[in-house]
């Protein structure tokens, strides 16, 4: 019967209020305006009959199954490209879904055979056997072989140098012409004396020189005992040093002349400036009414 009535009063449509629109809150002394919006009864009353003359609150409440399309009265068709879509994506989650349990199945048979090799003992390989080469490992450490020894003095160093020396004779190597070149000189010096002296021990001391500048050269290491080509080193060298020599006094000069002209450009603008100023000030004065000395030199008046 309750339901009966509000279905008929849904039917007549709003009705209007009677009655003040306001109260008095006599505990404040202010008016405030009643509110004019539904109650939840009403909303409740808007919402359409579900099947079996049931709205849709009160199936939640009984614990029915809520159908959605009774809410908008009839389902909304898919379009066939939604429909495509959809039907994409549900491909899209099994395959996803098939490839997860591939993976899974290929990681657990992975973890069994790697169980069962570590329980299986290692038989030792007979001599003679061929073994296959391991792969190599994902990541190699280097080996670095760090020495104990103290890292040598200087007199230990030149002590081993010395050692190293060939018939107590120093290599003639290096780049420093003017030097190989006197001990050259120096060295044929004394073969001169000697062969003056004995021709014996001179001829054998060149012979112990050459023997001990071969074994150097078949070390790999560049004997400079030509007397020609030295000069000739040297000459190139001197004459190297030279023209850079005339290079940097060329760029100094230039450095300072640059300079030098910067501070008469500079020099020239100030006193440019400082005339505009004069100029300027003369100009403002004359506007004033003012009678310059300049103005009557110029007039022939002084």
């Amino acid at each position: 019967m309750k339901l009966a009535k509000l279905e008929a009063r849904k039917l007549q449509g709003p009705q209007k209020r009677r009655g003040r629109k306001h109260k008095r809150n006599f505990g404040s002394g202010k008016r405030r305006l009643l509110s004019t919006r539904p109650s939840p009864w009403e909303r409740s009353l808007q919402q359409p009959l579900g099947p079996g003359g049931l709205r849709q609150p009160k199936r939640k409440q009984l614990g029915l199954p809520v159908q959605q399309g009774t809410l908008q009265g009839s389902a909304k068709e898919l379009s066939p490209a939604a429909l495509e879509k959809k039907r994409r994506r549900k491909q899209e989650r099994d395959r996803k879904k098939r490839k997860r349990k591939e993976l899974r199945a290929k990681e657990k048979a992975r973890k069994a055979e790697e169980a069962v090799e570590a329980q299986e003992p290692v038989a030792p390989a007979p001599e003679g056997a061929y073994r296959e080469p391991r792969e190599p490992p994902g990541l190699i450490f280097n080996k670095v072989e760090v020495s104990e020894d103290e890292p040598a003095s200087k007199a230990q160093r030149r002590k081993e140098k010395r050692q190293r020396v060939k018939g107590n004779l120093t290599p003639l190597t290096g780049r420093n012409y003017r030097q190989l070149l006197e001990r050259l000189q120096a060295r044929q010096s004394r073969l001169d004396e000697l062969r003056d002296r004995d021709e014996g021990k001179a001829q054998e001391l060149e012979a112990k020189m050459k023997w001990t500048n071969l074994l150097y050269k078949a070390e790999g290491v560049k004997i400079r005992d030509d007397e020609r080509l030295l000069q000739e080193a040297l000459k190139r060298k001197e004459k190297r040093r030279a023209q850079r020599q005339r290079q940097w006094e060329k760029r100094t000069a230039g450095v300072v002349e640059k300079m030098q002209q910067r501070q008469d450009r500079r020099r020239q603008n100030l006193r440019r400036k400082k005339a505009a100023r004069a100029e300027r000030r003369l100009l403002r004065a004359r506007k004033k009414g003012r009678i310059l000395p300049q103005d009557l030199e110029r007039a022939g008046l002084v």
